[in-house]
């Protein structure tokens, strides 16, 4: 063969090799031109947040975990990490009877969205699941050992009850949470002197920053510090469920969850199980606070 003829050969060669490739990525794009539509989980039908995620959830014992761009391994780390904080919030409770559960149809287990890219960053419950946002691919778990355990305590509620909507007064979920996540309550209102304080900062609102006049969202007062009710809900529940305050514990709130969950409304349920009216409470609030603070 002459060279001219081998060049031409080889030529020819190179350019069956080009077509070959080019009709075989030509072939792929058209197998597969888009990506495929991932199922979602339960907080697209029951929270306002229509976050799409990566396709590729990490089920554990209690949640399965999604996410939007944190890896494999970390789903799995935090699947553990859930379980872990879900099976203290059910020690808290004294409850295991995991079959009374009441789910959201055709769920089983809890949706845990690690939010890594969306807005807003928020940390939430929704009947069925929790959202979590962190702004890093590899977050440090043992930082957001209170949001999980704030945001599961939420969820057990829903579980209880079985309803979209809770039926508990905002004061009232908001301070269980933050006393199961904390393990017995924030601290920042711990002495007479700190509850005054509280009190003189609202004087110049309705009520006066009294807690148990929060029943919903929308009653807390305009250019309010929403935080700072937070830390009045939190020493309320302490009172509640102290053996030096009302003496309550975590079987009265888990038999109010209950009363709830049977159509009772709440004002009923928490006089029956906790021995006072909302209203006695709301008009003494502060009074009985200041004794229970005196006597820390």
């Amino acid at each position: 063969m002459q060279i001219g003829q081998f060049v031409k050969s080889v030529r020819i060669l190179i350019m069956i090799l080009l077509i070959s490739l080019g009709l075989s990525c030509s072939k792929k794009e058209k197998i597969d031109p888009i990506p495929k539509q991932v199922e979602p989980g339960s907080w697209v039908t029951y929270s306002p947040y229509k976050w799409p995620h990566d396709g590729n959830p990490v089920s554990s014992q209690y949640c399965i975990v999604y996410s939007d761009g944190i890896s494999r391994e970390m789903k799995e780390l935090v699947g553990k990490f859930s379980d872990n904080k879900f099976i203290e919030i059910l020690q808290g409770f004294n409850y295991y009877a995991m079959e009374n559960f009441l789910y959201p149809p055709q769920y089983d287990k809890i949706d845990v969205y690690m939010n890594l890219n969306n807005l807003p960053k928020i940390a939430a419950a929704y009947w069925g699941s929790i959202l979590i946002t962190v702004r890093s691919p590899e977050p440090d778990t043992t930082r957001l050992e209170y949001l999980f355990k704030h945001e599961l305590t939420h969820e057990f509620e829903f579980l209880i009850e079985g309803t979209v909507n809770l039926s508990t007064d905002v004061w009232f979920k908001e301070g269980i949470a933050i006393y199961m996540g904390s393990n017995g309550g924030w601290d920042y209102i711990s002495t007479v002197d700190s509850l005054d304080s509280w009190i003189s900062r609202n004087a110049h609102f309705p009520n006066h920053g009294n807690p148990i006049t929060i029943h919903a969202w929308e009653d807390f007062p305009e250019g309010s510090d929403i935080t700072g009710y937070c830390t009045v809900f939190s020493v309320v529940m302490q009172y509640l469920l102290d053996s030096d305050g009302l003496g309550k514990s975590s079987d009265d709130v888990l038999n109010l969850f209950f009363d709830l969950r049977n159509g009772i409304p709440f004002p009923t349920a928490f006089q029956s199980n906790f021995g006072i009216s909302l209203e006695e409470l709301e008009l003494e609030i502060f009074d009985r606070l200041h004794a229970y603070l005196e006597n820390e």
